[in-house]
């Protein structure tokens, strides 16, 4: 038998039961995942290569960390695992036309791939030794070993996914092509959509003043980070690909208006890397789109530059009011407020402190072997925390099992000796806040010396709180202090009623717990929340089912958990090997889309512009810490490194030569 084919079956049924381990375990219907992950299988089985249309476009919202609590996996993993089991099992039912041979040449681009996954497995090795050894827990956090996995998973779930890629490119090389396009295209209306949800019951459409920083529905920014950034910077030339692939002005209009809402998203940010990210690549996005008309021929090219027609017609006209929009939309949003206005004062500042906050991240590489490997995939956040006061954790959440006839308690603890920052440490739980209701808490909670607890009840989508109902605990040990009681304490909760936002852009509630006091902690054997009409709330506010339905969130302060630089995030993490094996694997990318035989499909300048804003954002900001937005990073390094293989588009080849 083929080495191939039961290779590829060993994997389906590998994949197969992960999958239906992880949806088994899920803590909010493990029915409902299960199907759900079995009914992706079958879809994928039965479709071959809808799978790269349907990956990116549900890779912005299969994520309800806030709503189950996990952190190290989420829906988006229970997709790929549905995706890679029929992919697998697919290939192991296709017949092979050539003979396997264990000696065979090997690609240059296939041998970085391998040599960065093998340097990879050495980091994901060193931050699992790093860790104590793993220990398996579902809901662990970014300090424990399971990290390590996190920081992994988004290239194995890449790496896997080649030979589908390779499969779903003999099929068709064009129609891979518009799939992916499509679907990146629909991940962008929902990422649009969001953004329009969250602005319209936040902070205001046209509010720019507020210090209201956009996340959409990238869940893994309650530490901080730039997951929405370093999105749109891999998404945002695909809307450039729906304009020029529309056939009929209704066509191009949507995708105009697609283009305004993108540009929207991403100014809402206020993030400096993100516009540069945005805009700059569009420029590389013409320049390739130019090129690729004029076949590269020289002489051809400089006469193109002066004797080409410009565009006439509809799309004259579109693209010129198109054109106008989106300088209007600039115009106002930057000079509508003073937010962005004083984030550009204060530039030199930041990159002063951020200039700080990179030396103190490589000087975690204490020796040769450090510099050479790095410290461990996902111990970064461990290591920058333990290392400088000035980055030490704000808090910190854990479950701990009880002993004997003692029940399980969830332990929020404050910051280890910072007293600035207190309070900007949570664990929360989601909760639908009800316009006019007032609500009440009860707590039984054991402390072992003085401590302040203060629970918040607000609307908020994520980083922000809009309205408030809150109260303040001053908690004193009972009994013996080496042997406190547990108190049970019942409060209500004081604050203004709540709005509930647009009938058409409801606002979020969440409800916070957070010890105040640096060197403080408090254990909760439950908790509880009751509106007007005494019922309960909260889920699992007895901690029998772990921390399932707790999420910690962060506030305005993120230093330990991000480097705010890819390439330091890379360099510290996985070494020097990993950085040049990583920039190599960019690099040939690039190449093969620019100057190499890629560069002759249709989608190769949209994918050299996406790649090129992701570098860009990532001089600024961490990317790897992502694992959905890394993961679209390497399929579509993938993608550019598999064209360079596949047959060169019809659609091109007859056009390759430029007739003047």
């Amino acid at each position: 038998m083929d080495p191939r084919r039961w290779g590829s079956a060993l994997l389906a049924l590998a994949c197969c039961a992960a999958g239906s381990g992880l949806a088994l375990a899920h803590p909010g219907s493990p029915v409902l995942a299960l199907s759900g992950f079995y009914l992706a299988a079958m879809v994928a089985l039965w479709w071959p290569g809808i799978w790269l249309f349907a990956v990116p476009a549900c890779l912005p919202f299969l994520n309800f960390s806030p709503w189950t609590g996990w952190l190290m996996v989420d829906e988006f993993d229970l997709l790929l695992l549905a995706v890679l089991a029929a992919g697998y099992l697919r290939l192991a039912r296709m017949p092979r036309n050539n003979a396997f041979r264990w000696t065979q040449p090997v690609p240059f681009a296939t041998a970085v791939v391998v040599l960065f996954a093998v340097a990879s497995l050495l980091s994901l090795a060193r931050g699992i030794l790093d860790a104590g050894g793993l220990t398996w827990g579902w809901f662990q956090g970014y300090g424990d070993s399971m990290n390590s996995l996190r920081a992994s998973k988004s290239l194995l779930w890449a790496t896997l996914c080649i030979p589908l890629l390779q499969d779903a490119l003999r099929q068709s090389v064009v129609q891979s092509c518009k799939r992916l396009a499509a679907g990146m295209l629909v991940g962008l209306v929902v990422v649009t959509l969001a953004v329009l949800w969250e602005r319209a019951a936040f902070p205001g459409w046209f509010n720019f003043t507020s210090k209201y920083r956009t996340t959409a529905l990238f869940w893994e920014m309650h530490v901080g980070g730039a997951a929405i950034d370093a999105y749109l910077a891999l998404a945002t030339p695909f809307v450039a690909w729906a304009l020029r692939s529309a056939r009929r002005p209704w066509q191009w209009a949507w995708g105009a208006l697609l283009a305004v809402l993108v540009t929207y998203a991403g100014l809402t940010t206020f993030s400096r890397g993100v516009y540069l990210s945005m805009a700059a690549p569009l420029v590389l996005l013409g320049l390739l789109l130019w090129v690729q008309k004029a076949g590269l021929d020289l002489r051809a090219m400089v006469v193109n530059l002066w004797q080409r027609r410009r565009p006439r017609g509809w799309r004259a006209k579109a693209a010129w009011a198109l054109s106008i929009a989106l300088v209007a939309e600039v115009v106002g949003v930057l000079n509508g407020g003073s937010f962005m206005a004083s984030r550009l004062t204060t530039t030199e500042r930041d990159f002063g402190s951020r200039m700080a906050h990179w030396q103190r991240g490589l000087d975690l590489l204490h020796d040769p072997v450090d510099t050479l490997t790095g410290i461990g995939l996902g111990r970064l956040p461990s290591h920058y925390a333990s290392s400088y006061p000035e980055g030490e954790w704000s808090g910190h959440v854990e479950w701990q099992a009880g002993q004997g006839a003692e029940p399980p308690v969830m332990r929020v603890s404050g910051p280890e000796s910072d007293d600035e920052l207190e309070g900007l440490f949570a664990a929360t739980q989601r909760v639908r806040p009800v316009p006019g209701a007032r609500y009440r808490a009860t707590l039984q909670v054991r402390v072992e010396e003085p401590v302040g607890v203060y629970l918040q009840l607000c609307e908020r989508h994520l980083l922000y709180p809009a309205r408030c109902q809150d109260a303040y605990l001053e908690l004193k040990p009972v009994a013996d202090p080496a042997s406190p009681v547990w108190q049970h304490v019942e409060v209500p909760l004081r604050g203004p009623n709540f709005q509930g936002g647009p009938w058409f852009a409801p606002r979020l509630g969440m409800l916070s717990v957070m010890v105040l006091g640096a060197g403080t902690h408090a254990d909760f054997r439950s908790i509880g929340l009751q509106s007007t009409d005494r019922k309960e709330l909260l889920a699992n506010g007895d901690f029998a089912q772990n921390l399932a339905h707790w999420f910690p969130a962060a506030r305005f302060y993120f230093l330990p958990w991000h480097i705010d630089n890819l390439y330091l995030e890379v360099l510290i993490e996985r070494g020097l090997l990993g950085l040049l094996l990583w920039g190599t694997l960019m690099g040939t990318a690039l190449w093969h889309l620019v100057l190499g035989r890629a560069r002759r499909q249709p989608l190769a300048p949209y994918l050299a512009a996406s790649l090129s804003g992701v570098l860009l954002v990532g001089l600024v900001s961490s990317v790897m810490d992502v694992p959905r937005v890394a993961f679209l990073l390497f399929l579509l390094v993938f993608v550019a490194l598999q064209l360079a293989r596949a047959p060169e588009s019809p659609e091109l080849s007859k056009t390759r030569v430029l007739h003047i």
